[in-house]
């Protein structure tokens, strides 16, 4: 009998829970709460109000700022281009020529996956790539996909790609690294973020709490992530017959340390505390590791943006904005000019020529 009276009462209580929760999560769907009304915090970046507030050197140029409603909502990627901006074509790719899937001029493709290293400037490092490999193969027509948004991340690039594998690119540049080894001001992982907004209300309400009382604080993406989605990216293009390029990010202060402005800067926009702002090169170089290590474990074309650079300069100055992360027009240029080079040396006997592919490829 007491035994009996135990089990009611649990199921009971048990009951009572879950109806407690369904009207939490009622309550909650019908006020309209959701994570980014809860916190400044929460990871948003800007897709309802255009183009990000910390982008202080502007889309195209030094001390050119343009304002433009580049962003909208996405339920996997947080956020994504809008197609048909001043700086978008009609598939949401940076740039005014417009991709069809179907590819019907047999061009060689040549997909870009990256942040704004990729997307800022008035002419990039795809732009150069493609004038040169045009000019040195007049009988072959390229293609640009350039796909990068600004703020993203690995863990971004990897969800968007089997979107971006329909296009059957040839190529793939891989140039991501910055924003995975930011702190936000929440703290909070690009994975916690999207566990988060794929969950129920409650559940969303009760891993912020959570996550305030334990005082998360982490890399968007943390280094072991970095390395797993470089791998899933490097792997799925393999899969699907694609060369992947994998791109060190340089940067402008990696020998010289943190500028005196980046302290407020980042302690201002990010949070950040002065010992996480003074370890940013040592960290941004610990990433850039991890980009060579898996070049190397899977054989892919490397660009080691970092060396070739320090190569063609004593100082960083002509290849950085102002910000010393985002490449200037030389920069572009000379990244491009490394990737042609080692399109060119990474098809050593045993594989097929970039001369031999590009043959074939126009003789279909």
């Amino acid at each position: 009998m007491k035994r009996r009276r135990f089990f009611q009462n649990l199921l009971t209580v048990l009951v009572s829970i879950l109806f407690g929760l369904i009207a939490c999560e009622i309550i909650l769907v019908a006020i309209g709460w959701s994570p980014q009304r809860s916190t400044s915090d929460y990871l948003q970046f800007g897709y309802s109000t255009g183009v990000p507030v910390w982008d202080e050197d502007g889309i195209l140029e030094e001390a050119r700022p343009v304002r433009v409603k580049l962003f909208q909502y996405d339920e996997d990627l947080f956020w994504k281009t809008i197609p048909g901006t001043d700086f978008t074509n009609a598939q949401g790719f940076r740039g005014s020529h417009d991709v069809s899937i179907d590819n019907p001029n047999n061009a060689v493709r040549i997909l870009i996956l990256g942040d704004s290293c990729s997307f800022l400037g008035r002419k990039l490092y795809a732009d150069y790539l493609q004038e040169k490999l045009s000019r040195n193969y007049p009988g072959v027509l390229f293609e640009i996909i350039n796909a990068s948004v600004p703020g993203y991340t690995s863990f971004q690039g990897e969800k968007i790609l089997p979107r971006l594998l329909a296009y059957k690119p040839q190529y793939a540049c891989i140039y991501f690294g910055w924003n995975d080894h930011w702190i936000l001001p929440s703290g909070y992982s690009d994975r916690f973020h999207y566990a988060l907004i794929h969950n129920f209300k409650v559940v969303q309400l009760v891993q912020i709490l959570l996550a305030r009382v334990m005082d998360i604080r982490d890399y968007r993406v943390p280094i072991d992530d970095y390395r797993a989605n470089l791998t899933a990216m490097v792997t799925q293009l393999q899969g699907n017959g694609v060369i992947p390029i994998l791109i060190a990010a340089p940067a402008g202060y990696a020998q010289a340390g943190m500028p005196r402005w980046a302290y407020d800067f980042y302690r201002e926009y990010y949070r950040m505390t002065p010992d996480e702002i003074k370890s940013i090169p040592e960290t941004h170089k610990a990433y850039a590791e991890v980009v060579a290590q898996v070049s190397k474990q899977y054989d892919t074309i490397f660009v080691d943006g970092q060396g070739y650079l320090n190569n063609l300069a004593p100082t960083p100055e002509p290849f950085f904005r102002n910000d010393l992360i985002h490449l200037t027009s030389a920069g572009h240029e000379a990244v491009a000019n490394e990737i042609y080079h080692q399109m060119q040396s990474y098809h050593e006997p045993g594989r097929l020529s970039l001369d031999d592919m590009l043959r074939s490829r126009s003789a279909q």
